[in-house]
């Protein structure tokens, strides 16, 4: 959240779109101009204003590093995610810290983002992809995620609320992430960005309501802040290449408008500098000492760290083009609202840190400063005579919620206009098997139409559950299956069920060859009424799902369990069908169709569970492909 955001008598005059967080900075003390810490992205300062400390303590460098002790060949098995290893976060944080002086504290941290909720440790723990046995206990449901966004702020907050209710924390870590993909999508500043900042300021309304009524608010602090802002951009730079046609050898690992760069010669170093200061696109250049100017010296910096101004950003090859982004200097910009106990009425300040949150809370609760911090306590904020925090007036708006998905109907109903002429063909020839021989080739349309049915109504019933899962009052779910991660995914989905198509007809090619090697004339009996299986099942599912919206504590199960359950039906009624109406390589061709249908489903087994839902490999105790 851009400190514009909040701070805006044009965008947000009073407080309009966001009226309870008005309400804290009103009643607050607030700073309109914080600053995160360099580099701008989500693993670093959430973690500096939980532990108060910048990169160089913290230990690394951005959501994802480069570890230059690895020397695979597939370039990506070089990179490092600390929110799957949380041992590459070196930094105390304040929750540690209680829990050395006095475990009997009570710790929590419900998170839209993996990057915050799996590697910062705490007595309960709950994120999209992993849950701490206490979250289990509560019977608190993972969200299940698609690995390229992060969960609606409605499901952080229920969760929240249960947290409070059940266990009362001490202290409690809340990250409400929606508005950081939205704006990755569809850019700052768009309509649905403002969409989601309210959705946002909805559940901090309802958290406000539950502590007045549950009688905690007066006692409550309250601090308020976001891990960094976003800018537009529409042109991304690659720097590798820009070094290269300079003559400089590097590897380049960039992240947004934030990139670190490895000298294949470090006698390169001034030279590359030079360049890097020459270019129009960079506002910052940091090496050797300099790297102590924003505190980012890591193992994983490299040699030279770069910062882009926008419009611009660094081309990554691990992550795709976004048109919201973050990590340079002119994503530092953030509000930090302080509201409660102790804090002064109605003040606004100018300047403050994300590193400076943690020392104002210890000093203001008296909970034990974590052994890293860096950041200096807000003394201004701070009057001792106000031992309880004021009334706040919580405003629940009603936003106009779209529950229709037109992507997903449209899907549907081309599959079933697509399945009617291929069920029709089917009727007129008057048979459940179709004979296709050289010279009557024809006879291969009915299985084409009720394939392209069948890649239709997945994409159906794909769509429907992503919408299910991501519906956010005042934006419009079609816009978030159009916005750009998931048209690459839908595009990746579409184009995975054409290529296992061709692994569907596997047994048909294995025929053709076993014929000609024994030199027999071409005959083929395939059965198209075996797809209506899985096609009817993606359809009911997509109906289901469109009219009922089926809870998502439940929806991946049921997806799954329609999808396998459809598959399995289809390649039953393949193989019976081919036990009672082929003659000739009966026994080869029941086993080729068996072994396809086991191949199809590992595969969609593997892409489900490792490229879209990895959420649920963690309760298996696996996190990682490799």
């Amino acid at each position: 959240m851009n400190n514009n955001f909040l701070f805006n008598e044009f965008d947000n005059p009073d407080f309009v779109i966001t009226p309870n967080l008005g309400e804290l900075v009103q009643n607050g003390a607030a700073y309109t101009h914080g600053e995160a810490v360099m580099p701008t992205k989500t693993q670093v300062n959430h973690i500096a204003i939980v532990s108060g400390a910048y990169s160089e303590n913290i230990g690394i460098i951005g959501n994802y590093v480069f570890d230059t002790t690895k020397t695979s060949q597939l370039f990506y098995q070089n990179y490092d995610f600390p929110w799957k290893n949380p041992d590459l976060i070196k930094a105390d944080t304040v929750f540690q810290s209680m829990e050395r002086e006095n475990p009997e504290y009570i710790s929590a941290i419900i998170a839209g983002k993996n990057y915050v909720g799996r590697p910062l440790w705490a007595d309960l723990q709950l994120c999209p992809a992993y849950s701490s046995d206490l979250a289990d206990q509560l019977g608190m449901h993972r969200f299940p995620e698609i690995q390229l966004w992060d969960s609606p702020d409605h499901w952080v907050m229920d969760n929240t609320l249960l947290v409070l209710k059940e266990i009362d924390p001490d202290i409690t870590f809340v990250n409400l992430a929606f508005v950081d993909p939205v704006q990755h999508s569809f850019g700052h500043g768009s309509m649905e960005s403002w969409a989601a900042l309210a959705w946002a300021d909805y559940q901090v309304g309802r958290l406000l309501q539950y502590l007045e009524d549950s009688g905690k608010l007066e006692h409550t602090l309250i601090v308020v802040t976001a891990d960094h802002g976003q800018s537009n951009t529409w042109e991304r730079i690659p720097i590798d290449k820009v070094l290269r046609e300079k003559g400089i050898r590097a590897f380049v690992v960039a992240d947004g408008a934030f990139a670190s760069i490895f000298l294949n010669d470090v006698g390169d170093l001034e030279k590359t500098v030079n360049i890097l200061n020459d270019l129009d696109c960079v506002d910052g250049v940091w090496y050797g000492d300099g790297f102590d100017e924003y505190k980012i010296n890591t193992p994983y910096t490299g040699d030279i760290a770069i910062s882009l101004r926008p419009p611009y950003e660094a081309f990554s090859k691990i992550r795709p083009p976004f048109l919201g982004i973050h990590g340079g200097l002119q994503q530092r910009f953030v509000p930090i609202v302080f509201y409660g106990p102790h804090i002064k009425r109605g003040e606004l300040f100018t300047t403050a840190s994300l590193t400076d949150i943690v020392p104002t809370i210890c000093q203001i609760t008296g909970y034990p400063l974590p052994e890293d911090s860096q950041g200096e306590s807000l003394i201004e904020i701070f009057d001792p005579e106000l031992s309880s925090a004021p009334d706040v007036s919580v405003k629940l708006v009603d936003y106009p919620r779209y529950n229709f998905s037109f992507i997903s109907l449209l899907f549907l109903v081309l599959s079933i206009l697509i399945l009617i002429p291929g069920y029709m063909t089917l009727r007129s020839m008057n048979s459940h098997v179709i004979v296709v021989t050289g010279g009557q080739m024809n006879n291969i349309i009915p299985s084409m139409l009720f394939a392209l049915s069948g890649v239709l109504s997945i994409g159906a019933s794909f769509y429907s559950y992503i919408v299910n899962l991501y519906r956010v009052p005042g934006i419009q779910s079609d816009a978030i299956l159009v916005a750009m991660d998931f048209g690459v995914l839908g595009s990746f989905l579409i184009s995975i069920s054409l290529v296992l198509l061709l692994l569907w007809y596997l047994p048909w090619v294995v025929r053709i060859v076993i014929q000609r090697l024994r030199r027999r004339k071409l005959m083929i009996k395939i059965m198209p009424y075996s797809l209506l299986f899985l096609i009817l099942s993606q359809i009911i599912f997509t109906l289901i799902n469109i009219f009922i919206n089926i809870p998502y504590s439940y929806a991946f199960h049921i997806f799954i369990l329609f999808f396998f359950g459809g598959l399995g039906l289809t390649y039953s009624h393949r193989m019976y069908m081919i036990n009672r109406y082929v003659e000739h390589l009966r026994k080869e061709t029941i086993i080729s169709t068996f072994l396809s249908g086991i191949l199809i489903a590992s595969i969609w087994f593997y892409i489900m569970m490792y490229l879209l839902f990895p959420t649920y490999l963690y309760e298996y105790g696996i996190q990682s492909i490799y």
